[in-house]
């Protein structure tokens, strides 16, 4: 099981700031991100939450990811074994 995120973590990861709860959701929202809610409304989510999304929006055309960065006949969908 993999450990959740500090606030602190999630602010410099959305570079919303630790305090700024609805921005945080709003950027993750924005990069298809996805969290759980704590019950102060804060969201809550682990790396492993946030390597699978960018994964997910590499693999996937037309996401915005980084799609021209991988070079021809990668097999993807190798990595998830």
């Amino acid at each position: 099981m993999s450990k959740l995120l500090t606030k602190t973590e999630i602010g410099r990861l959305t570079g919303a700031g630790a305090d700024n709860i609805e921005e945080q959701k709003r950027i993750l929202d924005t990069n298809r991100i996805p969290y759980v809610r704590r019950k102060d409304g804060s969201p809550a989510l682990t790396w492993e939450m946030v390597n699978q999304a960018k994964i997910m929006q590499i693999n996937t055309p037309g996401t915005g990811g980084a799609t021209s960065l991988i070079p021809s006949g990668v097999n993807m969908g190798a990595i998830n074994g």
